[in-house]
């Protein structure tokens, strides 16, 4: 009984000798003619199923036909590289461009041109390095992590939600709401990474994915990709010897990869059960146990693994809480501070935006609109900020959180009166003209008629 619980968090391992498989159709004893008509995306799914399976001809899917779809698929208007070289101007000769790029990549004379770094303020007033790379990088990006992600797919565990179809942070929300809910796993681990993204070892990196991977040229390519030089802010020109660039196309399958054989899998073959739960979303995750001896053991044997794969956790967001029903504590995740509040006469497992993100985004939507105010017309900059809003609500709305969401709401109005009146020397608006175009141009509906999201009983019972 046990183990069926268990298989439900995908514990079930399936272990034997690797077999090798073609990801084409040679080499295959029979193939029907409907194989034939299915997309290289599905045949490398189909195959990847079986999860012993090492898969030895990939290159042969970085053709004209994957490159012209990564051409079609990334969005033109992201920044440009070292090479100032955008989508529009690639695509004046993209059949030649993309033949040229198709036999470097296949005669192993492809290099990718140095990422150029931009530093984004993060909450904490730390920055947070991005690496761009050239568009033509960026295609070869694109078919490799499509090809990682088809190949990785079925290994992953149902609670790894991060950076993958079909999964998002809300099903991270509503798992780790659903685990705690019952108060039958009160000790809570939460974790996070130290610079995850810049500190994965290559080396470590690439022995995990060659015990799934045998084709050499394309290994080659993904260490090319890894350990391409980066253009410093500073104009100092680094080789990468470290990390997945952040920016980059693969390199969210790639951390997937790599957090996925240090933490995921590990977790379950020595702790998962019905009891003992796992929720990750990229590199935060967080662990539910029913008793608190396996809650202690685990934070202690977690550190010696993260060490022994060449990473480090974050001490000061890495810790054991309890939140029982009866609780006072509580936690942060992804943007959601999990805590237990009063409902009516009884004491339930809440949810709400965390501190830290609100103020962010109420001081974020007010820079925004001193900046923009007199840069677009009216109607647009009212559009705009309606988007902004409507984002929000998407993100953060649900019942039990739908105080702190008016809180935005009534905070972002504030800033819009008040940076709409300095568009020019006149004031625009009086509070009542202001009022009456809120009323006749709604940027929310009114409380009463959000779609508020809810955490049903029946969803994420695991």
């Amino acid at each position: 009984m046990t183990m069926e619980r268990r298989d439900q968090q995908n514990v079930v391992l399936i272990k034997g000798t690797p077999t090798a498989c073609n990801s084409s159709n040679k080499g295959q004893i029979k193939q029907t003619s409907r194989e034939d008509d299915l997309s290289w995306k599905i045949r490398i799914r189909l195959k990847a199923q079986d999860k012993t399976c090492v898969f030895t001809n990939l290159m042969k899917h970085i053709n004209i036909d994957t490159l012209r779809e990564a051409y079609h698929a990334i969005d033109g208007k992201k920044a440009v590289g070292v090479d100032k070289v955008t989508k529009a101007e690639y695509g004046k000769r993209l059949e030649e461009n993309l033949e040229d790029l198709r036999k470097r990549v296949a005669v192993g004379s492809y290099r990718p041109l140095p990422k150029r770094e931009v530093l984004i303020p993060k909450a904490n007033g730390k920055m947070r390095p991005l690496a761009i790379a050239s568009f033509e990088d960026k295609l070869v990006d694109w078919c490799v992590g499509s090809i990682l992600t088809e190949v990785y797919e079925p290994l992953f565990i149902r609670n790894s939600f991060g950076y993958r179809r079909n999964k998002s942070a809300h099903g991270a929300i509503e798992a780790c709401y659903y685990s705690l809910e019952d108060g039958s796993r009160p000790n809570v681990v939460e974790i996070d990474f130290a610079n995850f993204f810049d500190s994965i070892p290559h080396k470590k990196l690439m022995r995990v994915i060659k015990r799934r991977i045998g084709d050499k040229r394309f290994i080659g390519l993904i260490y090319r990709l890894l350990t391409g030089e980066i253009l410093k802010s500073s104009g100092e020109k680094l080789p990468g010897i470290i990390g997945t660039p952040q920016g980059g196309i693969a390199s969210p399958i790639l951390a997937n990869i790599y957090l996925n054989e240090v933490v995921d899998q590990w977790f379950l073959e020595n702790y998962a059960s019905y009891n003992n739960i796992i929720v990750r979303y990229a590199d935060d995750a967080v662990f539910f146990f029913r008793k608190e001896d396996e809650a202690l053991d685990f934070v202690k044997q977690l550190h010696q693994r993260v060490a022994l794969f060449g990473t480090t956790l974050n001490e000061a967001k890495t810790r054991k809480l309890k939140l029982g029903k009866q609780s006072h504590d509580s936690f942060n995740f992804l943007g959601f501070t999990f805590y237990r509040g009063i409902q009516g006469k009884r004491k339930i497992l809440k949810i709400k935006t965390q501190k830290e993100k609100l103020i962010k985004g109420i001081q974020e939507f007010y820079h925004w609109i001193k900046t923009y105010r007199n840069g677009v017309k009216l109607n647009i900059l009212w559009n705009m900020a309606k988007a902004k809003i409507t984002g929000h609500v998407n993100y953060f709305g649900y019942w039990m959180n739908n105080l702190k969401v008016n809180h935005f709401y009534f905070e972002a109005l504030k800033s819009l009166y008040k940076w709409l009146n300095r568009r020019s020397q006149k004031h625009s608006y009086t509070i009542e003209g202001f009022n009456e175009r809120v009323k006749n141009f709604p940027l929310m509906p009114a409380p009463q008629n959000i779609k508020w999201k809810t955490l049903g009983r029946s969803y994420a019972r695991i």
